[in-house]
């Protein structure tokens, strides 16, 4: 049966998690994109992963409860703005995920600043979104048919991404504070997922 999970759910399951469990949440949705930004990345021969990658390994540590200054995140939030591609200048079809990436870690870097739970439901958004254009590339779905919707949710990648989500949110709610020896599990296991290829 295919996994029913909506954006309204999405928000409301998030939202009745402790600040410390969104976070890990949006940043193992985050981690599962990072590697379409280093494909594209080969693919360009353009782009720059450090910061996202800075910016992440941050997030990770504030879920550890360590207050991050403001004025490190803001400067981590420029430098991560600066990694998107401009999709007008590039043919990849990794172009929008890479963008997609880029995205969803400066919501999460936004929700350290600002404490808003729909940042991080925005980073998980992203990772659908990016799901859902490289399903319809792949599958060179035609954008006249009625199925098309129900094709692209169905399929294997957006299913799993689906299924995923759920997992995180459910396992992120079993995280306590200060239990790095749980982050690190959850977060090891996201940083082994891609959320643009059929796991095994």
């Amino acid at each position: 049966m295919a996994a029913q999970f909506s954006d309204e759910q999405i928000f409301k399951l998030t939202s009745s998690l402790a600040p410390h469990q969104q976070l890990a949440f949006g940043a193992a949705c985050c981690e599962r994109m990072l590697p379409n930004y280093q494909t594209f990345m080969r693919e360009a021969d353009w782009g720059n992963v450090v910061p996202l990658r800075e910016a992440l390994d941050t997030a990770w540590v504030a879920c550890d409860s360590e207050r991050i200054a403001d004025a490190q995140l803001r400067d981590l939030l420029s430098k991560c703005e600066e990694c998107a591609p401009n999709s007008e200048s590039f043919t990849s079809i990794y172009t929008s995920s890479a963008q997609d990436a880029v995205f969803a870690i400066c919501s999460l870097l936004d929700f350290l600043l600002d404490g808003d739970v729909a940042r991080v439901v925005s980073s998980a958004r992203f990772s659908i979104d990016s799901v859902d254009l490289v399903v319809q590339e792949r599958e060179a779905m035609d954008p006249r048919d009625p199925l098309r919707e129900h094709k692209i949710f169905t399929h294997p990648l957006m299913q799993q991404e689906l299924l995923r989500q759920q997992r995180d949110l459910e396992e992120a709610r079993h995280i306590a504070q200060g239990d790095r020896a749980a982050l690190l599990a959850f977060r090891t296991r996201a940083q082994r997922e891609s959320n643009l290829v059929v796991s095994a």
